[in-house]
């Protein structure tokens, strides 16, 4: 719907840039979810767990860590600077249980996301634009 919206000028507001915290790369496969998370807090956990908690995701961070670093910012700044770079994005949703956490989501309104970076991160998220739920 993305390529669709941006044709038609409509803009779409995302939730989730970062994956329920995910994307935040503090999480691992082989630890379970840690209490206090969108991951085992409230109704939603099983929600996000079944959405995210997969061998899949986790390969998709581990394959973003190095372009993170590469570029020199953390990974919630990467991943909301690219949900950004899409015309069609207005604004995303960004959570965060403590002002620290924010932090990183506001830097990736200032950083630049460079076209072979942006690229990369397009083939490497190409399965994802397919939608999320089951």
């Amino acid at each position: 719907m993305l390529l669709f919206c941006g044709e038609e000028g409509v803009g779409v507001i995302p939730c989730n840039p970062i994956a329920g915290g995910l994307l935040s790369g503090k999480h691992r496969r082989s630890a379970p979810p840690p209490e206090g998370t969108r991951f085992t807090l409230g109704n939603a956990a099983q929600t996000y767990q079944g959405r995210y908690w997969h061998d899949r995701e986790f390969d998709t961070v581990d394959q973003l860590r190095p372009l993170a670093e590469e570029a020199g910012v953390s990974l919630v700044t990467l991943s909301v600077a690219w949900v950004l770079a899409h015309k069609a994005i207005t604004a995303p949703i960004v959570g965060a249980s403590r002002p620290d956490q924010l932090e990183s989501s506001l830097e990736a309104a200032e950083f630049v996301l460079e076209d072979d970076l942006k690229r990369r991160l397009d083939e490497l998220a190409s399965e994802y634009r397919m939608g999320d739920a089951p």
